[in-house]
């Protein structure tokens, strides 16, 4: 156990923060679940599905079956769609080059500050079993547009386009600690394709489209995550016997351990450019969790996590992620979730609902996209079509 966390908390503090690039103050999570996002992305103490592979391995010890979950994910803005088609009308404008500069400008200006994001993941797959855990995710895209007028009008582009392949082990320490201590451990190779440019309505003109591929960067690394979970050793009798009922859990994940960067390219999808893509980061998320007492069908549990430590763009606001998970459960093929929560400051909202083996996921949530002195909600909603097995 000290070996274990000496080796963590060295991690942490070799962890060398770096401005990202350009005016985006968002932080990119690798991939999310439609779960953990409707309990306002608190979930490193509670890693009890599949999503235990990339939140916390640790949950990988304390699995008891099989899971297999095959998925369909769609994320975006509510305004993306007016943003895309309002750009398109833009390109269609008749005349010379000042009056296709002016139509961009104008549109441009009208939604100065604005933040538009769309999220894809397509055909994604994780097997989990007890003590370990498979995943491929060939195709997690975001695009991401921050409009500003600095000097012109101008689209601040963001786009990741990361294929990943993930393998999780993890099992109980016994012995070390009074209580139920697991470790937990996920290495995945990343391939990531990046895109981070200034467009200006001059470019605009030039080429209406935003993200060109001739500006693409590539490249692929290998990392690990190091997890852990600890289910502390309660009395039976007294004031401690309500918190053993709770089952009160903490856990700790450091992301992205080794944490060196895209200093290698597959030339996948640009051959010309060299330069790396935007790293994963090394960072530090802590947790806990409390079960709910089980009544008839109903359950459930509470979560609050700090995440992000060591991220260049981290805030106590991003940070804080916390939230309420309420299950029903009539048989093992027909159940559902309702939750509530707070990701970095904003409300979120989830349901799901499993009918035999098809489950379909809807949240809604925000997230800070502003300055640390001016935080600003970016409201996205999001719909998941499962396959769990």
């Amino acid at each position: 156990m000290k070996k274990i966390f000496l080796f963590s908390v060295l991690v942490f503090l070799t962890i060398q923060s770096q401005a990202q690039e350009g005016l985006h103050t968002r932080i990119h999570h690798q991939y999310q679940s439609q779960r953990a996002l409707g309990m306002g992305d608190a979930f490193v103490a509670v890693a009890n599905d599949y999503a235990a592979l990339f939140y916390n391995p640790a949950g990988l010890a304390r699995r008891q079956d099989g899971q297999i979950n095959m998925s369909l994910e769609l994320l975006g803005a509510k305004s993306f769609a007016d943003f895309a088609k309002d750009l398109d009308n833009a390109s269609k404008t008749q005349g010379n080059d000042q009056a296709k500069y002016d139509a961009y400008s104008s549109f441009l200006k009208q939604n100065y500050g604005k933040t538009f994001m769309l999220r894809t993941g397509l055909f994604e797959g994780i097997w989990v079993r007890p003590g370990w855990g498979f995943g491929i995710l060939p195709a997690d895209v975001t695009v991401e547009y921050k409009i500003h007028d600095n000097v012109a009008p101008a689209i601040n582009a963001r786009v990741y386009a990361d294929s990943t392949i993930a393998y999780g082990y993890g099992r109980d320490l016994k012995g070390l600690v009074p209580g139920r201590l697991s470790w937990g451990t996920t290495a995945k190779f990343v391939n990531r394709g990046y895109f981070n440019r200034q467009v200006s309505a001059w470019d605009l003109v030039g080429d209406s489209k935003v993200v060109k591929d001739t500006d693409l960067r590539e490249g692929y690394t290998a990392d690990f995550d190091l997890g852990l979970l600890y289910t502390p050793e309660l009395p039976s009798d007294g004031i401690w016997y309500t918190f053993k009922l709770a089952k009160p859990t903490f856990g700790a994940v450091v992301r992205n351990t080794l944490d060196y960067g895209f200093g290698q390219s597959l030339k996948l999808l640009n051959k010309n450019k060299t330069e790396a893509p935007e790293r994963l980061y090394r960072v530090l998320d802590l947790g806990m969790k409390f079960e709910y007492p089980s009544m008839w069908i109903f359950g459930g549990r509470g979560a609050l996590d700090i995440r992000d430590i060591g991220h260049p763009n981290f805030s106590s606001r991003k940070a804080l992620h916390a939230g309420l998970e309420f299950d029903w459960t009539v048989s093992n093929w027909w159940k559902g979730s309702y939750r509530f929560g707070v990701n970095q400051g904003y409300p979120t909202f989830g349901v799901s609902a499993l009918l035999f083996m098809f489950n379909l996921d809807f949240v809604t949530y925000g997230e800070d996209v502003g300055t640390y002195d001016s935080p600003k909600e970016n409201r996205m909603y999001a719909v998941k079509l499962n396959i769990d097995i």
